[in-house]
């Protein structure tokens, strides 16, 4: 088993601040998410160190996970630097390094089995094989974390570092990823965009890559820097999402600032989030909210429609539409938290649409049902059924809206109705089958 450490060479840079965090607060998060979790803070000045040791010890992100924080400066008597062995390793990082979130953990899994007592990094990426990755080292014996330190001490960077005489060092290749030394505004600017992408989901869905994250990442670039929590963020999304229905409720002149509200309500519940991501502020609490909240939003909105047509045009076919929805979209949720306990898939309806479109490659969900139903299971998507909603509203089809949501709803209950149980008893045959 590897060891978790790491020495992190202070510099002047370490200390900007990007997407809410600083260089060096975000690369001590970022290694501790791969599972090092003791740091040695190198500076010649041991006041210089000290001090760093303070300011990351004070982040509560820090604080709660077992993370120790040590200083080493080239003052005699202070603390020695434990030299590794056996299969142990120590990492050299520069703290002005951003690293795309999944370098690190891809790394830990190549050091099993590593023989050279010192590998660089190489970085198999979009811009080609063997791109260096700046300011990142891997040590394995003593004698080498020694001669390392002689060599930064005496003002050289990691880049620069020497082997030793016999020049025994390896090259690690990581597929895709980015490394990023930042040392000036250009380098900033472009780690900084680079670092927004990973905010991105895989499981997005074509308006969400296309419309709403382009959206959403611009606003939290700039939200960031007023450090807004997370679920504040959230409660704001679900306040403007109720403001939506209370516009949509009341009909009329309302109508379409409802929709143009539930749409913006769509595209900025993206912010929390990314937010989360970037700062390393996930929790399950706020998770819980966010898929709670979004919920609420969306049975509200078309519980209020029929409402709000009700009371535009005063035909009370609208409200009993209205209630047989209601009961559709009730009928469908109650379903998806028991499948959900059931299978631990998370009450999300993302990762169940996620499903239901994988499922066409099962063998028992061939029907021509099914692969309609997967090739159209992006529509309940939230950001697709909001943009919908948006523009048949804006553009006046408001009934025409009210009449598919609820035929949606419907066909949205029956056939999760019918799918949940297929699943449900291919599941234990599956596990006979691997017993």
């Amino acid at each position: 088993m590897t060891a978790r450490r790491a020495v992190i060479i202070l510099s002047q840079p370490g200390q900007k601040k990007m997407l809410g965090l600083t260089l060096r607060q975000r690369l001590v998060l970022t290694a501790s998410e791969a599972g090092w979790n003791e740091f040695w803070l190198f500076h010649p000045e041991k006041a210089v160190a000290q001090q760093a040791a303070v300011e990351l010890s004070s982040d509560r992100r820090i604080l709660r996970r077992d993370i120790r924080l040590r200083v080493l400066s080239q003052e005699s008597g202070e603390s020695k630097l434990p030299g590794p062995g056996g299969n142990d390793y120590l990492l050299f990082l520069e703290d002005n390094l951003v690293l795309a979130p999944e370098i690190l953990s891809r790394l830990a899994e190549k050091l099993e089995g590593l023989e050279w007592p010192l590998a660089r990094i190489e970085l198999h990426g979009k811009e080609g094989p063997g791109q260096p990755c700046p300011g990142l080292l891997v040590v394995r014996s003593g004698a080498e974390a020694e001669l390392v330190l002689s060599q930064l001490i005496s003002g050289r960077t990691l880049s620069g570092v020497a082997a030793g005489e016999d020049d025994r060092k390896s090259f690690i290749t990581l597929p895709g990823g980015f490394a990023l030394a930042v040392e000036d505004r250009t380098s900033f600017i472009r780690a900084q965009k680079l670092l927004l992408q990973t905010a991105r989901k895989p499981q997005d869905g074509v308006v969400a890559r296309l419309i709403n994250r382009r959206i959403s990442l611009f606003l939290t670039r700039y939200l960031l820097y007023l450090n807004v929590h997370p679920v504040v963020q959230t409660i704001f999304t679900f306040a403007v999402g109720l403001l939506s229905v209370v516009f949509v409720g009341y009909g009329r002149q309302l109508l379409v600032p409802g929709g143009i509200l539930f749409e913006l309500a769509s595209v900025i519940d993206g912010c929390d989030g990314e937010n989360a991501r970037l700062t390393y502020r996930i929790t399950r609490t706020g998770g819980a909210l966010d898929i709670t909240a979004d919920a609420v939003t969306f049975v509200s909105f078309f519980v209020a429609l029929p409402l709000g047509l009700y009371r535009t045009y005063g035909d009370r076919f609208w409200l009993y539409l209205g209630g047989f929805t209601l009961l559709s979209m009730l009928a469908f949720y109650l379903q998806l938290i028991n499948y959900a306990r059931k299978n631990g898939l998370g009450y999300n309806i993302v990762a169940v649409v996620k499903e239901i479109e994988a499922s066409k490659n099962l063998p028992r969900f061939q029907t021509a049902f099914d692969r309609l139903a997967a090739s159209l299971a992006f529509i309940y998507r939230r950001d697709f059924f909001s943009t919908a909603a948006f523009i048949m509203i804006a553009a006046g089809l408001a009934r025409p809206a009210m009449v598919l949501a609820a035929v949606l709803a419907l066909l949205e209950a029956l056939y999760f109705y019918f799918y949940s149980l297929r699943k449900m008893t291919l599941e234990p045959q599956r596990r006979g089958e691997v017993q």
